[in-house]
């Protein structure tokens, strides 16, 4: 026998040998009933578009326009934190807080960190520290950036407050900051020996750890840091779920930090790009600045490297529905988090993370999202049939209202509307009515039910279609 047929032989013998311990299983996602293996993937709803799957679907202008009606509607709830008045009353709005602090204390019984707390004395407490240990006089605001995803809080305190021993929402919170995204400081409290700041971010007020918070030495500093015009390509948008820094012995600020959807930052210019950042070169990196804290809480601006195989983009992304539909699903399967607990989404900010990616900045919730002027469809009155036919017409990647919830469209196949949604809870549409807790980005259809044995489709009362702003 040569030498060839030998190592013939031998390989033969081996894949027969190894074969009689090969197990085979067939790796699953558990899906709803009605969601196919075909359809857990973007492409699947792009190519039921065909060519048009990459049409533009609003310009950069008209997504400029929509942001500016956002902020001036009083029912959206915007802030323009960049224009706010330059002095304020802090005494007056310390003992604001201390009294709405009481106002806002919810008559049923608190659990602390799992424990039952007499729910008077707690929320009596935090008031008595914000009027013990905030500030006085008449102030400037402090402008300051998020050094990390962190959250928005009712009150100032790190305890997680729920309304039962083992309630998987933290009350209190409101919603999320990403990282570099700003906040404007007008108060301070310290409770049970932690520093919290109270201010304004874009969307909403309330109280953010100081830990989070870097504060910049003039509003310059800080404008320069996030503000980006809706043609500018000098900074990148993280448009996945999140991904982490590199890990790094020589940039512990930046090491293995938390990038998520949404995410801003701006790029060192190329005269700017050292030699050599962290020990590591530039190649095949973006490099960009990121906020980061000194000892004393002031904002450094540090140089990071970004990898390029990283999903994110120079400028933000064209409004396609081909881009709605990536961006959706990069987070597909991702855990539920209340206002961003778990360093994750609830759905409204699900909704207003994607949007992000293409420049838009959308209210909090989804009642104040549906009161962009002119983008609304109401649609409570609509059968089903009406509804569906309604719905189907619509682009995919338009956010879909029922009280409490909002998900993107699909698409519609055979008849019946699909939606993604980071979701809480739903039952099956046929059987038993067995709702069961998901907390986490799924597709369902919209004839899944709700507690109340009605059908989401049933239920949605608002249809927002952003695309309307270039008809106004």
């Amino acid at each position: 026998m040569t030498f060839m047929k030998k190592i013939a032989a031998f390989s033969m013998a081996v894949a027969i040998m190894l074969s009689e311990f090969a197990i085979t299983a067939d790796a699953k996602a558990y899906t709803q009933s009605s969601v196919s293996e075909e359809m857990c993937n973007a492409s699947y709803w792009t190519n039921l578009m065909g060519e048009n799957a990459n049409t533009v679907l609003l310009s950069k202008a008209d997504i400029t326009k929509y942001n500016q009606l956002a902020l001036g509607t009083a029912d959206c709830n915007m802030n323009d934190i960049e224009n706010m008045d330059a002095m304020y009353d802090a005494t007056t709005l310390k003992n604001n807080l201390a009294a709405d602090t009481i106002a806002e204390m919810p008559e049923k019984g608190i659990y602390v960190n799992g424990v039952q707390t007499d729910t008077a004395a707690y929320y009596g407490f935090v008031s008595a520290s914000i009027q013990t240990t905030g500030w006085d006089g008449n102030l400037t605001p402090k402008y300051a950036l998020a050094v990390e995803q962190t959250q928005v809080k009712s009150i100032p305190t790190a305890d997680y407050v729920g309304y039962s021993e083992t309630d998987s929402d933290d009350e209190i919170i409101l919603t999320a900051l990403r990282l570099n995204e700003p906040f404007v400081i007008k108060q301070c409290a310290i409770v049970n020996n932690v520093a919290f700041y109270f201010g304004y971010c874009n969307h909403l007020s309330g109280w953010v750890q100081a830990s989070d918070l870097a504060i910049c030495d003039t509003k310059g500093q800080w404008l320069d840091m996030w503000k980006t015009g809706i043609d500018d390509s000098n900074f990148l948008v993280v448009t996945c779920d999140e991904f982490n820094l590199s890990e790094s012995h020589y940039s512990p600020s930046t090491s293995g930090l938390k990038l998520t959807m949404g995410t801003v930052l701006k790029q060192v210019p190329e005269v700017d790009v050292p030699r050599n950042i962290a020990m590591r070169g530039t190649w095949n990196n973006y490099v960009v600045y990121v906020p980061t804290r000194d000892e004393n809480g002031r904002m450094v601006r540090t140089i990071a490297l970004v990898s390029q195989g990283k999903e994110v983009s120079e400028g933000y992304l064209p409004l396609t529905v081909s881009n709605i539909m990536d961006v959706a699903f990069s987070s597909l399967g991702n855990t539920y988090g209340w206002g961003g607990m778990l360093d994750s989404v609830d759905c409204s900010a699900y909704v207003r993370n994607v949007y992000k990616c293409f420049g838009f900045e959308m209210p909090r919730n989804t009642t104040w999202q549906t009161k962009v002027p002119g983008c609304a469809v109401d649609v409570s009155g609509l059968d089903d049939a009406t509804k569906t036919a309604v719905i189907s017409g619509c682009i995919p990647g338009t956010p879909l209202y029922l009280p409490g919830h909002t998900m993107i469209y699909l698409g519609t196949v055979n008849g019946t509307c699909y939606v993604i949604s980071a979701m809480g809870s739903a039952s099956e549409s046929t059987g038993a009515l067995d709702v069961k807790s998901q907390n986490a980005v799924a597709i369902t259809s919209l004839d899944v039910r709700r507690r109340n044995g009605n059908t989401w489709l049933a239920s949605i009362n608002n249809i927002v279609l952003p695309m309307n702003v270039a008809a106004n």
